[in-house]
């Protein structure tokens, strides 16, 4: 922008050289459009190889011919496509999972697979509070089995952590699971929300068990807490006035006067905020336990965090949050998914020099429609000696289960959450469960907690689990059947078949591999033109001779474009998925790959056929052609399919539909329409910033200057014809191509030539004989 002069001297000022470089698009990104048996429903999705569309869509299917022209696709050489999956009557797995598996339980979380299909049906769901406040927040692990023969085995494992049901926490697990996972889609439903705890808030924080002997240790050095209420905060604040301490002649007394001073500083940190303003501590016989006062309508956001203060800190002495022995429940916790397996009552309180020996209990293998299994008896520890902390209470109980013959037990894992004891069954059963009791007189059982447990499915199944404990409403996952060709073209304003790729910002190349539904072509090819893409066609299955190829070329005139180019005959390739036997395929997707590793070899102005064009994993065609066959057919403009001694099938056609000798087309050949069509998106890309700007002579000197820059460079690659730069383009933009009429309508006219490079399509060598000299 110009300077300002205010002082003797020297400015300086940038100033704008015009320049704004035009980048060539892409020109061989392309759309697939047909059936798979896995991935989103009339959703385009971006892969980059064909491991990309193994994951997403589930590889090679024997129904989806889309999958084998992918796979040809990038075999040939293509390195960016777009998938649109379209399916009749496809659904997804889903499942609800409630916060109790007793009949209290309300859905709190509907998980459903994240695309549609039958493989969502071997997703399962475990449920943990092994987190960093098992209190509060939970873990989900999702897991995809695949069946390889001799059973399900893991093929994916995704694990989320530390999850909130609180939506306006950062750790929200549907905000983080929606926008992290690959395998699901959750949400919560409305109900959760109106569960008592989350409407009301009540969001508690409880010290650790406090002896006399801690609260002595409160001093000048030992004073202040820090604290935050719903999220907000911390807040630092001193227990004590000047001088002051706690008064009492007891513990219970002493907590008293504790909860008191905690309340009354609290309140005053922001005394017109709800959180603070309610905020209340009481003392119990051991413990202290202070409430966030979340006001009405904002309960799930309840919770109450104790930190360490900067300095002369007393949160730790206080035994208060979970770093410190606390325990911190939000009031968004009463809403989280049941734990899978079998959780017992808390032990939290339990003395284990107490604890029985020997010790023995029962388990029961409970599971849905099946007869009840045992009771097989374990020997917790005998004569291993009474365990002496939790964790070798834990070791004790995982091995007498290792110990078992059965499966679901030998494989059960054992842990300690929250002061409670969890039991996860083993086995490949996700329904079945464990149940829990006395052995007889010994009382082991009911001592750990576990003959009161909690019995819940040992992991949830997406789609097949059964109704029941903390599962319900499960929703099979179905791959649906093939998609009609009404289905194939969709409708617009849905976004639905072709039309999913509204939302694709640019592709080249379009293919509906093995369709040949006239009314399907037709919106293809219309589609294709809209979006300056190129449209390969297959034939039909039926077209396997030189007659039909003819027949077939004569009833489709409405094809005869010059966006639009078919190939016969049909390729034929091993198929893995029947024993690697010969099976013929639709040729539109090699074909694809072909032009993509033309146009990066050469570039898009060379014709993607000749003794360069092989076709990679191509072992024969249906039909094979003679010289003067492929004579009947080229002329027509239909592309064929040679084999060429020593290089093997090959492409031996660039003609459009367009291209027959009887129309004359300029859009003769398949380079100069695909060339035409990269200029046309290219500068139409290119030039958006000449919109709105002032139409006079600096302007269209802007416009000659770039869109000729970005000429000259195709013409140094050898895009075009010519010797000369002149011979080979041009770009008009002046007071001719754009009259004072034209300026006052808003309109600026740019005109652009090139003359394309034809390819040598018949080679004539001319032989002659020389004459014997004659003496004269």
């Amino acid at each position: 922008m110009p300077v300002t002069v205010s002082y003797p001297g020297v400015y300086i000022e940038e100033v704008p050289s015009g320049v704004r470089t035009i980048v060539g698009v892409a020109t061989s990104v392309t759309a697939f459009v047909g059936y798979t048996t896995r991935g989103a429903v009339n959703k385009a999705v971006q892969i980059f190889n064909f491991g990309d569309f193994e994951r997403a869509f589930g590889g090679l299917d024997v129904d989806a011919p889309l999958s084998y022209a992918v796979q040809n696709f990038f075999r040939n050489g293509g390195g960016q496509a777009w998938i649109v999956r379209v399916a009749n009557a496809a659904a997804g797995a889903a499942i609800g999972l409630r916060n109790d598996v007793g009949a209290g339980g309300v859905v709190v979380l509907s998980i459903a697979a994240r695309s549609e299909g039958l493989w969502g049906n071997g997703l399962r769901l475990d449920v943990d509070y092994d987190t960093a406040n098992p209190a509060s927040l939970f873990n989900l692990q999702v897991i995809e089995f695949v069946d390889q023969g001799a059973g399900p085995v893991p093929a994916r494992v995704e694990v989320h952590r530390n999850l909130s049901m609180n939506e306006f926490s950062p750790a929200y697990a549907v905000a983080t699971i929606n926008a992290a996972s690959e395998l699901i889609k959750v949400t919560r439903p409305a109900a959760a929300a109106a569960v008592s705890g989350v409407a009301n808030g009540n969001g508690t924080s409880t010290s650790g068990t406090l002896a006399q002997a801690d609260l002595d240790r409160l001093d000048d050095a030992h004073r202040r807490i820090a604290i935050s209420l719903d999220g907000d905060g911390p807040y630092e604040f001193d227990l004590f006035d000047a001088g002051g301490g706690l008064v009492g002649d007891d513990l219970a007394e002493l907590l008293d006067n504790l909860g008191d001073r905690i309340q009354e500083r609290v309140r005053l940190i922001r005394p017109t905020v709800g959180a603070f303003a309610n905020f209340s501590c009481t003392g119990g016989a051991t413990n202290i336990v202070a409430a966030s006062g979340t006001p009405d309508g904002q309960g799930q956001r309840s919770s109450v965090r104790f930190s360490r203060a900067g300095q002369r800190s007393a949160t730790e002495i206080l035994k208060l949050g979970t770093l410190n022995g606390g325990r911190e429940v939000d009031a968004a916790a009463v809403i989280r998914p049941a734990q899978t397996g079998t959780v017992g009552a808390s032990i939290a309180a339990l003395d284990l020099s107490t604890l029985p020996q020997p010790a023995s209990m029962n388990v029961t293998l409970l599971a849905g429609g099946v007869a009840n299994d045992g009771p097989h008896t374990l020997d917790l520890w005998g004569a291993a000696g009474r365990p002496a902390t939790p964790q070798a209470l834990v070791s004790a109980i995982q091995a007498a289960l290792s110990a078992s013959p059965k499966a679901e037990l030998n494989q059960a894992r054992v842990g300690m959450i929250d002061g409670r004891l969890r039991l996860l069954p083993g086995g490949v059963n996700p329904a079945v469960r464990l149940n829990v009791t006395n052995n007889g007189g010994n009382t082991a059982g009911a001592t750990l907690g576990l003959t009161t447990a909690a019995e819940n499915v040992a992991r949830y199944a997406l789609g097949v689990g059964p109704a029941g404990q903390g599962q319900v409403d499960a929703v099979p996952g179905d791959d649906g059947t093939p998609a009609s060709p009404t289905q194939l073209a969709g409708s617009r304003s849905a976004k639905t078949g072709l039309y999913a790729l509204e939302e694709v910002d640019l592709f080249n190349i379009l293919c509906v591999p093995d369709q040949s539904d006239d009314g399907l072509l037709a919106a293809a090819l219309d589609y294709a033109k809209e979006r300056r893409a190129f449209f390969v066609a297959d034939l039909p299955r039926s077209v396997d001779t030189l007659d039909e190829a003819r027949t077939w070329l004569n009833g489709h005139g409405f094809l005869r474009d010059p966006n639009v180019a078919v190939y016969f005959p049909r390729i034929q390739q091993a198929d893995p998925l029947d024993g690697n036997r010969l099976k013929s395929f639709a040729n539109s997707g090699a074909v694809a790959g072909l032009y993509a590793r033309t146009d990066s070899e050469r570039g898009v102005w060379k014709a993607p056929a000749g003794t360069d064009a092989v076709l990679r994993g191509v072992m024969g065609l249906d039909y094979l052609l003679t010289d003067a066959e492929n004579g009947v057919l080229n002329p027509l403009g239909l592309n064929c399919l040679r084999n060429r001694p020593g290089f093997g099938p090959v492409v031996w056609g660039a003609r459009t539909l367009r291209g027959s000798d009887q129309l004359a087309s300029e859009w003769k050949y398949v380079p100069v329409r695909r060339l035409a069509l990269f200029l046309e998106e290219s500068l139409y890309r290119g030039t958006q910033w000449v919109v709105f700007e002032p139409n006079d002579e600096p302007l269209w000197a802007q416009i000659r200057l770039n869109l000729g820059g970005f000429m000259n460079n195709l013409f140094r690659q050898g895009a075009f014809q010519g010797r000369s730069p002149r011979e080979a383009y041009f770009v008009k933009c002046d007071s001719e191509t754009t009259t004072q009429n034209h300026i006052d309508l808003g309109i600026v006219n740019i005109v652009v030539g090139f003359a394309p490079l034809k390819p040598a399509e018949f080679v004539i060598i001319k032989l002659q004989q020389m004459a014997g000299q004659i003496q004269v």
